[in-house]
């Protein structure tokens, strides 16, 4: 079947996955900032161990159980962890969960070298959809630095795992995109940076996979094809239509 259609991972394949410094210190305040509005207070270290537990545990959602997180459901873990429940209409956890996404907006991540010029490129030759795992901001916020960076209009379809409740290497996303596009699996191909979650899942669908080493080396894959740089990934897919 001829190719029609590009899938591609968000971070580390368009954006670098890495959190700046300034984000994760933003978010600590944030949550910081929401126990005391809940009345509770804990000290720097008891807070600290608290939120690398949270992390710890929204990894292990992710690695182990393939699962679409949202910011709410990582708060409200963190709050039963230390006794507090707050009903699903909370106003100060959906302030918090606002200012988590802020938190994009105002330390956004870098592009990869050439994905922006790429992007472009593909966008004139296929259609293009975004399937990502979301961390602790939402596909919404990361929307919104495709808005920034002029790529939004790019994709006919962004489908993040926060809402659709399971996160690659599961079926779902990958279905979800290929519906939004309206493509058969054999008529489209996934780009990401992870053997696992990317390459793996898109080829359990029956999509093709080209894998993008682009941040770093990772390995023997699967995939019909390994770039190692946005442009020689263009190149790639260029010839493979």
């Amino acid at each position: 079947m001829a190719l029609r259609a590009i899938t591609l991972d968000y971070w580390d394949t368009l954006y670098e996955g890495a959190p700046q410094p300034s984000r994760k210190d933003r978010a600590r305040a944030i949550l910081r900032e929401l126990l005391q509005r809940l009345g509770h207070e804990l000290s720097s270290e008891a807070f600290e161990s608290l939120y690398v537990a949270s992390a710890r545990e929204a990894d292990r959602w992710w690695r182990e159980e393939h699962r679409g997180y949202t910011a709410d459901e990582r708060i409200r873990w963190m709050l039963r962890q230390i006794a507090i429940e707050r009903p699903a209409t909370c106003e100060h956890v959906a302030w918090a969960v606002r200012e988590i996404d802020s938190t994009m907006v105002e330390a956004p991540p870098p592009l990869l070298p050439g994905a922006a010029e790429g992007v472009r490129g593909l966008a004139e030759a296929f259609e293009l959809a975004i399937i990502s795992d979301t961390g602790f901001a939402s596909g919404h916020a990361q929307n919104l630095i495709l808005e920034r960076d002029g790529l939004r209009a790019a994709f006919r379809a962004t489908v993040y795992s926060m809402d659709i409740g399971h996160a690659k290497p599961r079926p779902e996303p990958f279905v979800a995109a290929l519906h939004s596009l309206g493509i058969a699996p054999g008529e489209a191909l996934h780009v990401g940076d992870n053997e696992r979650t990317d390459v793996g899942g898109a080829l359990a669908v029956g999509m093709r996979a080209v894998r993008l080493d682009a941040v770093r080396a990772n390995g023997s894959s699967a995939a019909e094809f390994v770039a190692t740089s946005f442009d020689e990934l263009v190149q790639y897919l260029r010839r493979a239509a």
